[in-house]
């Protein structure tokens, strides 16, 4: 049986993914069930009345400003189709590589075609590390008149990481304001100016989640990155929980990850979708 779930029932979703053996891969997921951004539509699939999977679709998710699908546990053709003929077609798709596998076999033909995809590895640092400090750099919140920088900032990182569709500038200008809002952009000045960002998008009871780290070119390869990522996560373990993110094994973020304490504990994909 496949029902649209109304925002009274999702604690019982939540329930789902916080026992699903990929459930570190659903922090996504969970996040958007929790804060219930604008435009937030979910459908579940059950079976002898227990939930089996589901899917939420979002006109955009900071820092991804575009429209997207995440998946949880079984994801059936049935399912799918019900959700198509009430949606127009997501452009991105990110969760747990079986359940964005599932969605390939899957897709509507209704829906944009598939375009490319990323295959990424989930990681957490369990215990904090000591990254050197140099007076030179400085972390903070970011405020609004770091704004166009940070639009900047968005569209090059997403080129730098050769994704298959680029977002514009009024869609960056849409996920860092509300990133921005949100409280939980930062970034890092470099001898008073700004060099770079990162943002911890979405927690849950354990984890809080690192969405992305962006350093200007200029200043990579002389410890930007690490002082940045190692505030983040300092705090994150201030706070109790466990810093976990995710990125490509064979871009250079998994070797900074790596080198500050970071070990893999599965495995992502993104989608695109679009022409």
């Amino acid at each position: 049986m496949i029902e649209y779930l109304a925002e009274h029932r999702y604690p019982e979703l939540l329930g789902f993914i916080n026992t699903a053996a990929d459930g570190d891969g659903l922090l996504f997921f969970s996040g958007v069930l929790r804060n219930r951004p604008d435009g937030l539509n979910v459908h579940v699939q059950r079976r002898n009345g227990e939930v089996v999977g589901a899917i939420a679709l979002l006109p955009a998710l900071p820092p991804f400003a575009m429209p997207l699908i995440l998946p949880a546990g079984e994801v059936s053709q049935e399912l799918l189709d019900t959700v198509s003929i009430l949606a127009q077609s997501p452009h991105m798709a990110l969760g747990p590589k079986a359940a964005t596998k599932a969605l390939t076999r899957a897709w509507p033909e209704t829906w944009k075609p598939f375009l490319s995809q990323r295959n990424e590895v989930l990681l957490k640092q369990l215990k904090p590390c000591r990254v050197e400090q140099d007076a030179t750099l400085k972390t903070r919140l970011a405020r609004l008149n770091d704004v166009e920088v940070l639009i900047d900032y968005q569209i090059q990182m997403e080129c730098d990481a050769q994704v298959a569709l680029v977002c514009s500038r009024e869609q960056a200008h849409h996920s860092v304001t509300r990133l921005l809002a949100r409280g939980c952009l930062f970034v890092i000045e470099v001898d008073g100016e700004l060099g770079g960002c990162a943002a911890l998008i979405t927690s849950d009871e354990i984890h809080e989640q690192l969405g992305f780290i962006y350093v200007e070119s200029r200043h990579r390869a002389r410890g930007v990155a690490d002082r940045l990522l190692g505030d983040l996560c300092t705090a994150v373990h201030s706070r109790g929980k466990i810093p976990l993110t995710f990125t490509s094994s064979s871009g250079p973020l998994y070797k900074r990850l790596r080198a500050i304490g970071f070990t893999v504990v599965g495995e992502q994909v993104k989608l695109y979708f679009g022409h």
